[in-house]
C-alpha cells in the first residue's frame, strides 16, 4: 500500500516537500481489531499543528517518518471484532494511508470509528458537513448566540467550516456576509444563500465589507484572524460577539508574529464595543448538531459544497493549497478508492 509521512518539520506554511509517498506493506488485523481500507481523505488545516519541530499547541506531535495526520471515511474489509463487520462504512482518524488497522477498545477521546449511514448522504459528508467541520460550524454558531435579524461576518466562508456556519446562521435567521478571497469564492457564497460577500483579496475589500454590512457587525465568526480579522474590527456593533475558531494566518508562526503591535487595535475594539471573544472546540458541539444538520439537509435547507482531487499522492499539494490560496469552495477531499 502507500502512504504518506512526514519528510520535514513545516518552516512557516506547509509545502508539498514536507511529505513523503512511501510503499508499505498492509498490516493484518489482530484480536479484537478491523482491518480499513481508506476510501477519503480529509486535508484539515489544524493538523497543521501537529507539523512544528517542538509542539506549540495541540494534542497531537509527529516525528520526521510518521504517517501524517488526518480524518478518513474507509471499509471495513476484514474484523476481528464483535461491533464491525466487513463492508460497514466508518470514519475516524487513520491517516495518509490506503490501509490502516484500528482497535476499537483503545479509541481516544473521540471514541471508537463512527459507522456511517451510507443511505443518509454521500459517505464523503462524514468528512465535512456530517463530520468534524459540521459539527464546528454549528458550535461556533451556538457560542455566538445569534439573535434574528442581527448581521453575521463570517471569514474564510467558502471553506468547509465557514460555509455550513452561515447556512446555519440564516437558518436562525441571520443576515450573513461571508469573507472569501477571490471573486469565484465570493459568487460562490452568495450561491449558496449569504446575504452578502466581500473580497479579502481585491483593493476595494475595506468598501466591499461596508457595502456587504452597512448597519454594522454583530456577530463575527473568525476563522483567519489577520488582516481580515483587523479589518472587520473597524465594523463592529456595540455587545458585538466573536467566536474564535481558527486563526490560520498564524498557523506557520510560533508565539510572537512580526511587527507591527497590533494589540493596541485589539484592546481599542474591546473596550469601545464591550466586543466578547470566546474561542470554542466545535468538535464536541454533541450528537445534535450532527442530527439537525443531517435534517437541514434532507430539508434542503443546507447545500455542501466538495472539492475533490483523486489519488493519495495528491494529499501533500493539496494540503500546501489550503495555506497557500486555491479556488476550492467548501470541503476539500482526496479520493483514494470507491466501496467495493
Amino acid at each position: 500500500m502507500k502512504q504518506v509521512v512526514l519528510a520535514a518539520y513545516a518552516k512557516g506554511n506547509p509545502r508539498p516537500t514536507d511529505f513523503r509517498v512511501e510503499q508499505a506493506p498492509i498490516p493484518a488485523a489482530g484480536d479484537r481489531e478491523i482491518l480499513l481500507r481508506t476510501l477519503w481523505l480529509a486535508v484539515d488545516p489544524l493538523f497543521r499543528f501537529a507539523m512544528d519541530e517542538v509542539r506549540l499547541s495541540g494534542a497531537l506531535h509527529l516525528q520526521l517518518g510518521d504517517v501524517m495526520a488526518g480524518a478518513t471515511v474507509s471499509e471495513v474489509v476484514a474484523s476481528n471484532h464483535p461491533d464491525y463487520k466487513p463492508g460497514d462504512v466508518v470514519e475516524g482518524r487513520t491517516g495518509w494511508r490506503e490501509y490502516a488497522v484500528v482497535a476499537p477498545d483503545q479509541a481516544d477521546y473521540r471514541g471508537p470509528p463512527r459507522k456511517l449511514d451510507t443511505s443518509l448522504a454521500p459517505v464523503s459528508t462524514a468528512l465535512g458537513a456530517l463530520g468534524m467541520p459540521g459539527q464546528t460550524a454549528y458550535g461556533g454558531i451556538e457560542t455566538l448566540r445569534i439573535k434574528p435579524g442581527e448581521t453575521v461576518a463570517i471569514s474564510a466562508a467558502a471553506g468547509a467550516v465557514g460555509s455550513i456556519a452561515g447556512q446555519i446562521a440564516k437558518i436562525l435567521g441571520a443576515k450573513v456576509v461571508g469573507i472569501a478571497g477571490g471573486p469565484g469564492k465570493v459568487k460562490a457564497l452568495l450561491d449558496l444563500g449569504f446575504d452578502g460577500a466581500a473580497d479579502y483579496k481585491a483593493a476595494d475589500f475595506a468598501a466591499q465589507l461596508k457595502a456587504a454590512a452597512p448597519n454594522g457587525i454583530d456577530c463575527y465568526f473568525d476563522n483567519t484572524g489577520g488582516d481580515v480579522t483587523l479589518e472587520v474590527f473597524k465594523h463592529l456593533n456595540r455587545g458585538s460577539r466573536m467566536a474564535m475558531c481558527g486563526y490560520i494566518a498564524y498557523y506557520g508562526m510560533g508565539m510572537e508574529g512580526p511587527g507591527p503591535d497590533h494589540m493596541p487595535a485589539l484592546y481599542r475594539t474591546i473596550m469601545g464595543t464591550g466586543l466578547e471573544i470566546r474561542g470554542f472546540a466545535g468538535v464536541f458541539a454533541g450528537p445534535e448538531a450532527l442530527e439537525n444538520i443531517a435534517r437541514w439537509i434532507s430539508e434542503g435547507k443546507i447545500t455542501y459544497p466538495e472539492a475533490v482531487v483523486e489519488g493519495i499522492e495528491a494529499a501533500p499539494e493539496a494540503f500546501a493549497s489550503v495555506f497557500s490560496g486555491n479556488s476550492f469552495v467548501g470541503k476539500l477531499l482526496v479520493r483514494i478508492a470507491d466501496i467495493a
